[in-house]
């Protein structure tokens, strides 16, 4: 960080006083931070994702930082599981169980949004599969799959919206220079991708091994929910190596509109996968 001109600090995020003195200077802040296992405790989700943002946003607010942006999640929107697609950003926010990580973002989203505007001008972006080094295929879909632990639902192919973080930092570019406040902007790579295409390439590019094993959407969501219960009540070693919310996110079609993005930022997500992962995607 230090290298690239960064200066982190070290501090109690929790302690709102000490970090409101931290962002007495600032004059904006972007928060990203937060935990995105699906397969993590509740409880930590709740204390990483919206407990934690809850009191970054306060802090904020206190210190008089003029602008806060808050990464959530194109997810948010995300219920039962069917096909969603061409989402935008007047679809309802949906809060299920069953969807731990999703509902923490969107319980972060709505405690960033309920700030006084006179206060401080905030802004949510909602990335879609956010992907590029160190993501999520890198820490976790990539080595379950050497190890045979990933693989398709109902054989993945179907529509699917992806955001690379070269697209994610023009947003965040474009946001900073932003003026109004509670808007909420969906952002992803443009056209959306076959997902067993895109997926297979990136694991190629991530030098992992592309599974061919394919599983039935509803088989996987019942495995999901045996597996959680199983995790719950029983002594289990590990975390469970299929949760309905990983069905949930990558097992269904889904796509979102941009169009709100063009129209106010004037975000052209103009960095191409085909560029980025090294070949066509089909």
């Amino acid at each position: 960080m230090r290298t690239l001109g960064a200066s982190p600090w070290e501090g109690d995020l929790q302690n709102q006083d000490e970090l409101s003195l931290a962002l007495a200077e600032f004059d904006v802040l972007i928060h990203a931070a937060g935990c995105r296992d699906l397969a993590a405790p509740v409880r930590l989700l709740e204390q990483s994702n919206t407990i934690l943002t809850q009191r970054v946003v306060d802090a904020a607010a206190k210190a008089g930082v003029p602008q806060f942006i808050y990464i959530s999640a194109a997810s948010v929107v995300m219920g039962v599981p069917t096909p969603l697609l061409n989402v935008t950003e007047s679809s309802p926010i949906v809060l299920r169980d069953y969807l731990p990580y999703t509902r923490s973002k969107a319980l972060a989203e709505a405690s960033v949004l309920a700030v006084r505007q006179t206060a401080m001008t905030v802004v949510v972006l909602r990335p879609s599969f956010v992907w590029g080094k160190g993501d999520s295929i890198d820490t976790e879909i990539g080595p379950a799959s050497n190890h045979g632990q990933f693989g398709w639902f109902s054989q993945g192919h179907y529509p699917f919206a992806t955001c690379s973080i070269a697209n994610l930092c023009d947003a965040l570019q474009l946001a900073m220079q932003y003026t109004q406040s509670g808007c909420v902007f969906n952002i992803s790579d443009g056209e959306p991708v076959d997902f067993r295409a895109f997926m297979s390439q990136r694991l190629k590019v991530g030098g992992y091994r592309v599974p061919t094993l394919s599983v039935p959407r509803k088989l996987a969501w019942w495995l999901g929910a045996f597996t959680e219960t199983g995790w719950k009540y029983l002594p289990m070693p590990g975390k469970p190596p299929l949760v309905r919310e990983m069905v949930r996110l990558m097992g269904f079609p889904f796509t979102i509109s941009i169009e709100q993005a063009r129209h106010e930022l004037g975000y052209l997500a103009a960095h191409s996968i085909e560029a980025q992962q090294g070949g066509p995607q089909h």
